[in-house]
């Protein structure tokens, strides 16, 4: 641990969006470095943070959301499951949340990179989560990790996180169900956010009036990729299509003032996007104490 970190635990907060109560969870942390992003000099990264009133960290929250609706009950990616030491923490937040894993009977993955997929299985495809029924995911992502050849012309570290993903997805073979289309479930539309990986996917929640935009990860810090849409990250399988796709979206979140959230953002994690001076802002919303 570096000593010059103390670092929280993992958090919980809950919103009602329509008819859908969405549970934020924090599943601990991964450790980067502003090296990996492109577009951006360390040092400049560190100033904007620190212009922002943000710590200038590179540390990467890692969230989880948990959407019941109907009698439905919905994990939205999985954390990283303590993989390369990141997260790990799901299960203790899922207990403060009050939420039994037993009761999850539906994942939506935004893509399958190993600190969103590594809290599904243990090793040798064994199932954490055991009542799971379905798992939706679109089907380029899926297609991407499972295609041999683009395994076996990549290096080691593509081959571990496909090795992490196809692990995942042999725990829950025979519950996979790739899509294309946009309607997803009732009260759920997939938003197509390619670039990230191929098959990156956002989810919105509820109706335009009322909704939650959960975007995966359109940003992984997000007070410098909302203020600085054209820098991207190490982690970009296109950066370019990324980094459109993020301008894109910001202008439409920004335009309707949707609510929006993501796999990395801090916690109490949802937020709203205004424009001002053509330079888009990142307004998180105050935790409440009561739904």
């Amino acid at each position: 641990m570096n000593h010059n970190k103390i670092y929280q635990a993992p958090a919980v907060n809950k919103k009602l969006y329509g008819n859908t109560l969405v549970t934020m969870l924090s599943d601990g942390y991964l450790d980067a470095s502003f090296e990996l992003l492109n577009g951006i000099a360390a040092n400049e990264a560190e100033a904007l943070l620190a212009r922002s009133g943000v710590a200038p960290l590179p540390c990467i929250n890692i969230n989880v959301f948990v959407l019941q609706i109907g009698k439905r009950t919905i994990l939205v990616d999985s954390g990283a499951g303590g993989i390369n030491g990141w997260g790990g923490r799901l299960e203790v937040a899922l207990a403060a949340a009050e939420i039994d894993p037993l009761e999850i009977d539906t994942v939506l993955l935004t893509h399958a990179h190993p600190d969103h997929i590594g809290g599904l299985a243990a090793p040798f495809a064994n199932p954490v989560f055991r009542n799971v029924q379905e798992i939706y995911i679109h089907e380029n992502e899926l297609n991407f990790w499972c295609n041999d050849k683009i395994y076996a012309s990549s290096n080691d570290r593509f081959k571990r996180n496909a090795d992490f993903a196809r692990n995942a997805f042999k725990a829950y073979q025979d519950k996979l169900i790739p899509f294309k289309n946009e309607a997803i479930l009732p009260g759920i539309n997939a938003v197509p956010l390619f670039g990230h990986t191929p098959g990156h996917t956002g989810y919105l929640i509820g109706d335009e009036k009322d909704a939650l935009l959960i975007w995966g990860d359109l940003v992984h810090f997000p007070y410098i990729q909302i203020a600085q849409p054209d820098v991207t990250i190490a982690f970009d399988s296109d950066p370019h299509q990324a980094a459109t796709v993020r301008k894109k979206l910001l202008d439409r979140v920004a335009t309707d003032q949707l609510s929006i959230s993501g796999m990395h953002f801090n916690l109490p994690a949802s937020a709203t996007i205004h424009r001002k001076n053509n330079k888009y802002l990142l307004n998180y919303d105050l935790w409440s104490p009561v739904v």
